[in-house]
């Protein structure tokens, strides 16, 4: 197998994770953390990974958030009674005394919903947006940050729909378009998604609008239009996701040689910043332990893993079981390599929250290290289940699955995995494999060859593709004796 878990994990760009949340999963969050006898303060469920650190937030649902044509509650019971932190309990408490004092204006809202929003609690926000917006319907900000929070929550074609709106009301905020644009590819329109990276490069986003230009103008094959983008691209920026993108491209291209020396710049996977001042403003409203934790985010993603480890341990003195902390434990000993700390810290974490995808992700890499299989399998089911579009989770049980030999199981592995956007070549390479030993070498055919595409050196597709043309061989010659009817 060519990458691991961990691999992965090392190397993820731009990996949309709490984007594709969905309210079932809140409402599991919620079962599981309502079961602990000391519940946790949820501050700040986001986990950052920037080279190690992967982006989450798992987080209660209130009941108030589902239905936007009742009274609006600005401190709901589900949210006022996990905050163990006293700063951040007051700050709350604050805002919503100003939100009852100024009559509900749309700025008291708001606050009270960018507080909610920066410090974890993301069904109070989303309540919080949707109240100002629909009190306020001409308010660009309020909409703006709507539709991030309904993005992140999981709804999608409502946070196209928000945004959509928004530009009624701003059509010159540069982000707004580099972050439609993505919406859209993620809905499989690229031509829309274009159209909004084009826009967002006129209004001066810089490299992160050209990249998801070149993006979408991949996903229409205009391959000469996103060459063009990408080349001026890396002429300014030395983002390992151009390079990657310039690598792809070339490949598609053909130029093998050129894909492949891009790819040695591809060194490490990070976000393409762009300039946001709404979502600055928003972040601004961390408090409490939220706010220390991000410093804890900023130093493990700086490399700085003693002084992450140094104020975890502060951190965790002073407050009640929390599978958030227990998870930045987990990444900082494993970026210091030590797994089997890690692995400890991965099981509270998961002990605390169940369904928190990342630590079973982290815990099935370490598993995959040791050859343990069959425990590997089983967290990387589990992601699959909370999670079914990423990728990488299903790419990885397909092959621990074919290890433990269910090649049933790990062809359809593979193939859910394809059907999300591979480009790993081995991927298609087992697939291809898998089919052949069942006969169907037509198919086993084309995955060889994709692999190859996708890695020129790939010999053992090559080798794939001569059994195949040599299998083949026989059923031709049989169609060509058979006579015409």
């Amino acid at each position: 197998m060519q990458h691991t878990c961990s691999d992965w994990l090392l190397s993820l760009s731009a990996l949309k994770i709490s984007s594709q949340r969905r309210n079932r999963v809140n409402r599991m969050c919620l079962k599981a953390l309502i079961r602990h006898e000391y519940p946790n303060s949820v501050v700040s469920h986001a986990a950052t990974f920037f080279i190690l650190l992967l982006l989450i937030s798992c987080t209660t649902e209130s009941e108030e958030a589902q239905s936007s044509n009742s009274q609006y509650d600005p401190l709901p019971k589900s949210v006022i009674s996990r905050i163990s932190d006293e700063s951040l309990r007051d700050y709350i408490v604050t805002l919503v005394e100003k939100v009852a004092k100024s009559d509900s204006s749309s700025e008291a809202i708001g606050r009270l919903a960018m507080a909610y929003d920066a410090n974890g609690f993301d069904d109070a926000a989303e309540s919080a947006y949707r109240t100002t917006v629909t009190k306020y319907p001409n308010q660009f900000k309020w909409q703006y940050l709507f539709a991030l929070r309904l993005q992140k929550n999981g709804d999608l074609e409502s946070a196209i729909e928000v945004a959509e709106e928004a530009i009624k009301q701003n059509d010159a905020y540069p982000a707004l378009y580099v972050r439609l644009g993505s919406w859209l590819l993620d809905r499989g329109q690229p031509a829309a998604a274009n159209d909004a990276f084009a826009r967002a490069v006129e209004l001066g986003a810089g490299p992160a609008a050209e990249l998801g230009a070149a993006r979408s103008l991949l996903k229409l094959e205009d391959h000469s239009g996103a060459l063009k983008i990408l080349r001026s691209v890396v002429t300014r920026t030395s983002h390992p996701v151009a390079f990657r993108l310039l690598s792809d491209t070339w490949r598609v291209l053909g130029d093998e040689e050129k894909s492949r020396e891009y790819l040695e710049y591809v060194t490490q996977a990070k976000s393409m910043w762009f300039d946001d001042p709404l979502l600055a403003e928003m972040r601004e409203h961390t408090r409490g332990k939220g706010e220390r934790m991000r410093d804890v985010e900023l130093m493990l993603g700086s490399g700085l893993v003693d002084d992450a480890l140094l104020a975890l341990k502060a951190l965790d003195s002073e407050v009640t079981p929390d599978f958030n902390l227990q998870y930045h434990y987990a990444l900082a000993y494993f970026q210091k390599q030590a797994f089997d700390q890690s692995e400890q810290h991965l099981k509270r974490a998961i002990e605390l929250e169940p369904v928190h995808y990342p630590s079973h992700l982290l815990l099935a890499s370490l598993y995959q290290r040791r050859d343990d299989n069959v425990n590997s399998a089983h967290h990387l089911e589990h992601v699959v289940k909370i999670y079914p579009k990423l990728q990488i989770a299903h790419q990885e049980l397909g092959f621990v699955r074919l290890r433990l030999g269910d090649t049933d199981g790990a062809l359809e592995s593979l193939e859910a995995a394809i059907a999300l956007d591979s480009t790993a070549p081995n991927v298609h390479y087992y697939a291809g494999v898998i089919l052949g030993e069942r006969g169907s070498c037509d198919h086993a055919m084309r995955r060889f060859e994709t692999a190859l595409a996708l890695d020129e050196h790939h010999e053992k597709a090559r080798i794939g593709i001569s059994e195949c043309v040599r299998a083949l061989a026989p059923l031709d010659s049989n169609n060509a004796n058979t006579p015409n009817e």
